[in-house]
């Protein structure tokens, strides 16, 4: 959830630095629900949370969480619609920025499904592929599609960054090929990251070092 917030300050140009914790050595978050298990259990992650609790504030879940000027915030939705109004990328006009809550509000229904198919939570690969991702992936072509096909506003937005990150990070890499069925989806993405900040980030070894989905 935290790479859409990457993807947003490296648009706005703002310099920014990762911090989390060390994984213990030969384990990939993503890879099965072991290894996820075990990174989650270490030491080194348990002291983060707590870390991450005694700053957020929150009694449950605290990451990602974004600190500006010694103050910290939490909630995933929340961190999207501040990074997009930092960098100018949240509409003001209130028929637009519906639009933009429409499409944060399908990505945040689809975001568990690649989770629930790696963790085998009532969600098999096959369901995932054959079902559920052209389901999901089909209502956001049609959106897309809705304003003339190049952005879901009629402009860039936030609602593009979010699309684009739930394809590239999510059903792209546990799905490969599953976005060819989707030409406005495939070009929306393909716009999103030749964009010259985005492209330079999604070049950096700062963005190499994030966790990333292994495919199914």
């Amino acid at each position: 959830r935290a790479e859409i917030v990457r993807m947003l300050l490296a648009e706005a140009g703002v310099a920014f630095e990762d911090v989390t914790f060390e994984k213990p050595a030969g384990l990939q978050v993503h890879r099965d629900l072991e290894s996820f298990m075990a990174v989650k259990a270490s030491a080194a992650a348990q002291k983060f949370f707590v870390e991450c609790r005694a700053k957020g504030g929150n009694s449950t879940n605290n990451t990602p969480m974004l600190e500006i000027g010694g103050h910290f915030y939490t909630q995933s939705t929340a961190l999207y619609r501040l990074a997009a109004r930092l960098s100018g990328l949240y509409p003001q006009d209130s028929e637009a920025a519906y639009v933009v809550d429409n499409v944060l509000a399908h990505c945040e229904d689809m975001f568990p499904l690649c989770y629930n198919a790696l963790f085998g939570r009532g969600l098999t690969k096959d369901e995932l592929a054959n079902d559920m991702a052209p389901l999901h992936l089909g209502n956001l072509e049609r959106l897309l599609g809705l304003h003339g096909g190049d952005w879901f506003t009629g402009s860039f937005s936030v609602a593009d960054v979010r699309v684009v990150d739930v394809c590239v990070h999510l059903f792209s890499r546990s799905l490969p090929g599953c976005l060819v069925p989707f030409p406005r989806l495939t070009s929306l993405v393909e716009r999103v990251v030749a964009r010259p900040k985005i492209a330079a980030y999604l070049a950096s070894e700062q963005y190499k070092k994030t966790d990333k989905f292994f495919p199914l």
